[in-house]
């Protein structure tokens, strides 16, 4: 793990403790929103009772029955590369000393940001130059 210079107060163990429970909260609805795109993008597969209808051979039909699958898709994908930012940081907040603290500069992130995005690797003022 490549060493920053950190620059504010360390994490605290109650700190630490409390980012893991807020990752661990949301992987657990990452999860859930993982087992319930999927079940869509199986109930909306080609095989499915929704082409038994009849209107299911209906050009237009088939169509936005794709799209709905490729939505689907698009949505389980997104929610998988989540759980993989979680799992990540979950990883960092058990094994770098680092975690908090901003990548590029090395200034501790605030606990509101962690908060809400508790697998950033940096402050806003440096996310902002990235995007």
């Amino acid at each position: 793990m490549t060493e920053v210079k950190r620059k504010g107060p360390k994490l605290t163990k109650a700190q630490r403790k409390h980012f893991r429970e807020v990752i661990l909260a949301m992987r657990e609805e990452a999860v859930r929103q993982i087992e319930t795109k999927r079940e869509s993008f199986i109930d909306s597969s080609p095989g499915s009772s929704q082409l038994d209808s009849n209107y299911a051979y209906h050009m237009a039909d088939v169509g936005t029955d794709a799209q709905e699958r490729e939505k689907a898709f698009m949505q389980y994908a997104r929610e998988n590369k989540f759980l993989t930012f979680l799992d990540k940081a979950l990883e960092r907040i058990e094994n770098d000393p680092n975690y908090g603290y901003c990548v590029e500069c090395g200034d501790r992130i605030p606990d509101e940001r962690l908060d809400v995005v508790p697998h950033t690797t940096h402050c806003v003022k440096c996310k902002s130059k990235i995007v």
